[in-house]
């Protein structure tokens, strides 16, 4: 028995040794990951749990190669939990690599998941919170990761601090989302924390603001990091070189060239593509190409970015010979053309006349295995209709169908509409609702909406059904061009023909009449019947008015507009009420609010479970509990019965307040209407507890 005891140690210890040294020489792959897990699963030791995240992180690593790699991060993260207690436990980096699988895979739900399974096992380590964090970010969830974040900082018990990474991940995420505020408010903030911003953290902040056209902000925070003795780096000063290159400000490009240079820093070869840039958008392809040269001596070696700018700029003011220097110059570097370098080839030969070069690269292209896109193709069609070799263009559209490629609006500029569906309809091709669809919003983006008009009669003629994406695209056109005629004919011939109007087409008839300054019109009570009457403004049109100034902060305007309805005796819904109360909650107009919520019945309403949502939430945060409750209680008795979504939130209300007792009843409630727990309600509750 001991023989058998110490036999299996020493085999576990070898296995261990192998697993580690493979890992480490990067010699463990794929093919010999599940044979070595399950060979030294037999024979594990609490100790193994370092060896076995070995292979779970090779598999993870290689998840960008199919979701076949994603199942068996997973299915061998099951075996080892299987088998636990008796052998081996997953530890707060094994806990850390499945985290991250999920939130490669999109499954975040599954991400905070695991982390409640590390409550029952081991402690959630800064890593894994940060992956979450990362895979929020990368969703557009910045405001989750934000609320997540604020989580491990309201720990009390300070078991898993955010570090500078965290700040920085969730800091970036929201400067992605738009969020420049309140990116630059987490910032701020980071110090009141305790965490010292690094320099990755600065030049983030300094990104997103250059990105969002605030480039003195930028540059403060560059004095503010410079004050607070953190050097600044390559990046920091190419992302102040680039919002000062965006906002055409050359003088400021010059002065910060010569403060990167005084701090000990060169310009690579990102500073120097974005000054190429620079140069050739201004049409200085002369200084740019003193700038490729400069680099060449100074041994910054160009990539292929660098060779597209300048090539665009050459194909930009037609200087063809000086194009083809540089590709030759880019073939003898061992720089392979992208397809961004493909299309502005096409485009140059193309605007030059030199059709039968332009048709020898696209078919080079098609050899190489690289297929062409809508952009190449137009502008190979383009070019052979302005040569008059119109039925060559129509081959290539054909094939361009064929290949199920999505004409752009270059083609549609190039080969008259009706010849071309014609042709089409010669061919067998039968083109659908959406590809008309296509085309029209691209004539109508290009300010041709009378053409996108004789392409809806086409479709009819052609017995193509338009829906009601096509009539509010078309709306969108004749709105554009100021035609508020035709767009409201087209309203009317859309419920003429059996189609109901949605809130976006609505929405575009509103945007077009504000642009018609009726809108201003509206709010002075200035409308005269001729012009809209409130036949055809029904409640669902106002509702999106009123929700369109709330949201852009005008109460007072939708206040005065609800009041006019009220008086006029126009038959309002549940909807018009929600929207008033809730902008006024938000903008802190509390008993109005309450005095909306009273006056739903007088108008023959009843409130639903938005309205008490709404009206609780609000008790909630002023701190009157058993008045929340009393008015959950009337919810449940005025038949309007409770939603998963409202009750979620009512819980994540009470635990930031703290109110863990007054939230467990509306977590019975979840769980005796079978409703589940959200992933922002969980990660919140494991916070807690």
């Amino acid at each position: 028995m001991s023989h058998r005891v110490s036999a299996a140690l020493g085999r576990c210890l070898e296995l261990e040794r192998v697993i580690i040294s493979r890992f480490h020489s990067g010699s463990l792959g794929l093919d010999d990951v599940v044979m070595l897990f399950d060979e030294l699963l037999l024979v594990a030791r609490p100790a193994s749990v370092h060896a076995f995240n070995k292979p779970l992180t090779v598999v993870s690593r290689a998840q960008g190669r199919g979701s076949s790699t994603s199942v068996l991060v997973v299915s061998l993260f099951n075996r080892m939990a299987r088998a636990f207690p008796n052998k081996v436990a997953p530890d707060g980096f094994t806990y850390s690599i499945l985290i991250g699988c999920f939130c490669r895979m999109g499954r975040l739900e599954l991400g905070f998941a695991s982390i409640g399974l590390v409550l029952f096992g081991c402690a959630p380590d800064v890593v894994s919170y940060n992956t979450v964090l990362k895979g929020l970010c990368d969703k557009k969830g910045a405001e989750e990761a934000l609320e997540l974040l604020h989580m491990m900082v309201d720990d009390g018990g300070g078991s898993c601090p955010p570090n500078v990474v965290s700040y920085n991940t969730v800091v970036n995420g929201l400067f992605r989302d738009g969020h420049v505020d309140r990116a630059y408010s987490l910032f701020s903030a980071m110090d009141d924390q305790g965490i010292l911003p690094t320099v990755v953290t600065y030049s983030i902040v300094i990104d997103g603001l250059c990105k969002a056209q605030a480039v003195d902000r930028a540059e403060g925070v560059l004095q503010q990091m410079i004050y607070k003795r953190v050097k600044p780096n390559n990046r920091t000063y190419n992302c102040l070189i680039h919002g000062y290159c965006s906002s055409r400000q050359g003088k400021e490009v010059a002065r910060m060239l010569k403060e990167m240079s005084a701090r000990g820093h060169q310009p690579d070869v990102v500073t120097c593509n974005l000054l190429l840039d620079y140069h050739c958008k201004s049409g200085r392809c002369t200084e740019a190409r003193k700038m490729f040269d400069s680099m060449i001596e100074k041994d910054i070696k160009p990539n292929v970015t660098t060779y597209s700018t300048l090539l665009h700029g050459y194909a930009t003011i037609g200087a063809l010979s000086d194009m083809h220097g540089l590709l030759d110059l880019m073939a003898g570097n061992g720089i392979s053309p992208n397809h961004h370098i493909f299309n502005i080839i096409i485009y140059a030969y193309g605007k030059g006349g030199m059709i039968n070069e332009a048709m020898h690269i696209f078919d080079q292209m098609r050899q190489q295995g690289s297929s062409p896109n809508a952009v190449r193709y137009g502008a190979i069609i383009d070019a052979l209709c302005k040569l008059g070799r119109v039925d060559e263009a129509m081959l290539k559209f054909n094939q361009m169908i064929n290949e199920r490629v999505t004409p752009n609006i270059v083609v549609f500029s190039s080969l008259k509409a009706e010849e071309l569906f014609s042709e089409m309809l010669n061919q067998g091709i039968h083109p659908n609702t959406r590809f008309f669809n296509t085309v029209m919003c691209n004539l109508c983006r290009e300010g041709r909406g009378k053409e996108a008009q004789s392409l809806l009669d086409l479709m009819v003629r052609v017995g193509v059904r338009p829906d009601a994406i096509s009539y509010t695209i078309l709306m969108d056109g004749h709105c554009l061009a100021g035609r508020m005629k035709e767009a409201m004919k087209l309203l009317d011939d859309m419920v003429r023909v059996g189609l109901k109007p949605n809130a976006t087409s609505y929405n575009t008839l509103l945007h077009g009449y504000c642009r018609a300054r009726l809108f201003r019109e509206m709010l002075s009570n200035e409308v005269r019947p001729g012009i809209v009457s409130y036949t055809t403004l029904d409640i669902s049109t106002y509702n999106i008015i009123l929700n369109g100034l709330c949201k852009n902060n005008c109460v007072d305007e939708a206040f005065k507009i609800f009041q006019s309805l009220c008086s006029k005796d126009f038959q309002l819904n549940i909807v018009t009420f929600n929207i008033m109360i809730d902008a006024l909650l938000k903008s802190g107009r509390k008993e109005d609010a309450m005095d909306m919520f009273t006056a739903i019945s007088a108008h023959g309403l009843g409130p639903n479970v938005v309205t008490y949502h709404l009206m609780i939430q609000n008790l909630i945060k002023e701190g009157l509990l058993e008045e929340s409750d009393n008015m959950f209680l009337a919810t449940e008795n005025s038949g309007c019965t409770p939603d998963s979504c409202m009750l979620n939130s009512l819980v994540r209300r009470l635990l930031y307040k703290g109110e863990i007792m007054w939230a467990g009843t509306y977590l019975s409630k979840i769980d005796e209407m079978n409703f589940s727990l959200e992933a922002s309600t969980t990660s919140l509750l494991i916070s807690v507890f």
